[in-house]
């Protein structure tokens, strides 16, 4: 598989920029009083940048990749899961709302989104100077740092505003503008700079979707914008994404390909976090970036329990999450057996008998049925699932064929958000110019959906949104905003168990079944005015006592 590889400058290099941070001449390393000078180090700053943008955001500690955990774990639509109760609980905590300020998810993902922000403004407060090429570097550094803000007020509302390198002595407090006023600080930013930004060439470029571009800035512009409520502002930005004609929508037939490494910068890729092998970056014994570390076992089935691997499947998971029955039933109910839905999860029906088992080639359905290779074997059954088997994130082998540690871009946005965000804008102002229903129909279509739209209304894109971009850290937040907060209350309450009766029962013939269980013994699921955003992690809060803590974390 082909990767999009930058020249990079030795990390050692822009870590010895920090001044003060040792005492001791170090050698090999360049000063920030000689850096930062000509286009080549304004270049080299940036592709460091991307650089320890994927370290951060895969969150430099533990074994997954925080921010994505972090905005998908408490949706409506997933269930924590795992070998048992217990197994992976920082995840679980965060699906049923059982988490404190030393969640180790959100401390990760918070201070990776710092992190991001101060490789930017080391960036900013160190490039001198007029040039095309240190105008663009600053516009990609500003850009991220509006993203990572983004990101930051949708996940803990008024978080520190840092726009500079702070001294060892400041200690920002929360942002005095509030939240909304951080959002238009956010799409201000990105705005901007669009000028001096590259844009992607074409749909076909895959350098574009591995760097900052006019379409990215205006994409996060655009999502602040809607998170604030300017609809208008909103259309603006996001209208220019669709009418630059530089991304398309793949067709459904590769539609699955997009959360697999065979999707990565293709044509409905804005931006991602491009994963490369880096034999300067030490990582275990494998030096590599870890963007999608260990996503692939994070986000895969427990193989382990199953009778044999199915052969799609590259790497044995944990399970550590799994699709809710009243979401699955809802999409089933809405797309039918589109290549989208039957890509985003199986039935217990396809579980058994339309995936290929390793111990199941060559045999006919009347054969799998009692066969003794298929199905799920461990008398224990598959905790926190249901009967219906998530697919869109469950490993492919190219997923994995640098070894067992995942090897894929992560997704920052693509361009069917773009769309369904335009379509929502559109909708929250009665916009009848016919090109938000458009946008909507355009999904619909494409996903091969039994439910095309006739009218654009805020509930179609809602329901629609909620199907395209399952598991891709956008429904948490969508509902904070819209106040469709009801389905989250009873999280972490009557938690599935799936079996198979050929193996606990001795029946015939293969069949999932589902007990329930109530491990939890204390307080969980969502509390209204307590729960909309995440605790600032205690790591941040001792030490810094301006930072006013968020209800989640009292």
């Amino acid at each position: 598989m082909k990767k999009i590889i930058f020249s990079l400058l030795g990390a050692a290099l822009l870590f010895g920029a920090c001044e003060g941070r040792l005492d001791i001449d170090q050698k090999g390393v360049i000063s920030a009083d000689n850096f930062y000078k000509t286009d080549d180090d304004a270049q080299n700053a940036i592709n460091n940048l991307y650089q320890s943008f994927c370290l951060n955001i895969a969150g430099n500690e533990g074994i997954y990749v925080a921010l994505p955990v972090l905005f998908n774990e408490a949706g409506d639509d997933m269930l924590a899961a795992g070998n048992f109760y217990g197994d992976n609980d920082y995840m679980a905590q965060l699906n049923e709302f059982r988490y404190d300020s030393q969640n180790e998810v959100i401390r990760n993902a918070y201070l990776g989104l710092y992190g991001v922000i101060y490789d930017c403004n080391l960036i900013l407060d160190n490039l001198s100077g007029e040039s095309p090429t240190k105008e663009r570097v600053r516009g990609e550094a500003r850009t991220l740092r509006a993203w990572s803000y983004l990101m930051l007020a949708i996940g803990w509302d008024c978080p520190p505003l840092v726009d500079h390198l702070l001294t060892g002595t400041d200690k920002p407090g929360n942002y005095e503008g509030g939240h909304d006023g951080l959002l238009e600080w956010c799409a201000t930013e990105a705005e901007a700079v669009v000028g001096v930004l590259d844009e992607r060439a074409n749909p076909q470029d895959k350098v574009g979707p591995s760097k900052v571009t006019k379409g990215f800035a205006l994409t996060v512009a655009g999502k602040a914008r809607l998170f604030k409520g300017d609809y208008e502002g909103a259309k603006r930005n996001l209208k220019q994404v669709i009418e630059s004609d530089k991304y398309e929508l793949v067709p459904a037939n590769r539609w699955a390909n997009l959360f697999h490494a065979s999707g990565d910068l293709c044509e409905e890729m804005i931006f991602q976090a491009n994963v490369i092998n880096n034999p300067a970056v030490g990582d275990w014994d494998n030096k590599i970036q870890r963007t999608s570390w260990m996503w692939i076992q994070c986000w895969n089935w427990r193989t382990d329990k199953l009778a044999t691997r199915p052969s799609f499947i590259g790497v044995d998971g944990w399970g550590a999450h799994s699709i809710r029955k009243d979401f699955a039933e809802r999409m089933l109910a809405n797309d039918g057996d589109s290549p989208r839905r039957k890509a985003t999860f199986l039935t217990d029906e396809e579980f058994l008998y339309e995936i290929a088992w390793n111990g199941g080639a060559g045999l006919t359905r009347e054969e799998l049925e009692t066969s003794d290779q298929i199905g799920i074997k461990d008398p224990t059954g598959l905790y926190g699932f249901d009967k219906y088997f998530a697919n869109k994130f469950v490993p492919w082998a190219e997923d994995n064929e640098m070894g067992w540690y995942g090897f894929k871009n992560l997704t920052i946005f693509r361009y069917a958000e773009v769309l369904l965000m335009y379509a929502e804008a559109c909708a929250q102002t009665s916009d009848s110019d016919g090109l938000g229903l458009q946008c909507l129909r355009d999904i619909q279509t494409r996903a091969g959906s039994a439910h095309i739209s006739s009218s654009l209304t805020l509930d179609e894109v809602k329901n629609e949104k909620s199907y395209e971009m399952w598991l891709e850290g956008v429904r948490f937040p969508d509902m904070v905003r819209w106040g469709n907060t009801q389905g989250i209350v009873n999280n972490g309450k009557n938690i599935p168990t799936a079996y198979d009766a050929f193996f606990t029962k001795g029946e015939p013939k293969h069949r999932i079944y589902v007990e329930y269980s109530n491990p939890n013994q204390g307080t969980t699921g969502f509390i209204p005015g307590k729960h909309e955003y995440f605790p600032f992690p205690y790591v941040s809060t001792s030490i810094n006592p301006n930072i006013v803590q968020n209800p989640s974390g009292l």
